[in-house]
């Protein structure tokens, strides 16, 4: 069954606030805040509740970046959630900087949440390796290179929305 879900980039003062996770055999690493859609829940619906729920902060929908499909068996974490097929609708967010970061609700590994500035982000891309403890799952290493650096993302479906 493919399941559609939706991520958040939060940008607040060139940093991207990331979920920061931990499994046994890989160690930390990031992904971005989001989860997937309810029934009768719209995708913007579902980023702003996925962002409730992990962060417990409001956020703004200012733009959708892309949309992309992952399959969990065609990558390196597939030993972790077998059988994935997802369709991810990924969004560019912000949030009112008055607001408390506490996250209420775990995700499987979850250990909290870190703000990444984007200049150490592009560092790590850059070299193609883990730099100052940052450790993507390599789908997300894809897309933060094509967003942040080459400035124009592979159209993982047929949707493909301008930076």
């Amino acid at each position: 069954m493919v399941r559609n879900t939706a991520k958040a980039i939060i940008e607040y003062d060139n940093k991207v606030l990331f979920i920061k996770k931990k499994v046994e055999n890989i160690g930390v690493y990031y992904t971005l805040p989001g989860g997937g859609q309810e029934s009768g829940e719209t995708m913007e619906d579902t980023i702003l509740r996925e962002c409730t729920e992990e962060l417990n902060i409001s956020t703004a929908i200012k733009k959708i970046i892309c949309v992309r499909e992952y399959i969990s068996n065609n990558h390196e974490y597939s030993f972790l959630i077998k059988q994935v097929h997802a369709i991810e609708f990924i969004f560019l967010c912000s949030f009112g900087t008055e607001e408390k970061l506490i996250h209420l609700q775990n995700d499987v590994a979850q250990i909290g949440f870190e703000w990444i500035d984007i200049s150490m982000i592009i560092e790590a891309l850059q070299q193609n390796k883990e730099k100052n403890g940052l450790k993507f799952p390599q789908t997300l290493r894809d897309f933060l290179f094509e967003y942040y650096i080459a400035r124009s993302i592979k159209p993982y479906s047929i949707f493909k929305f301008e930076l």
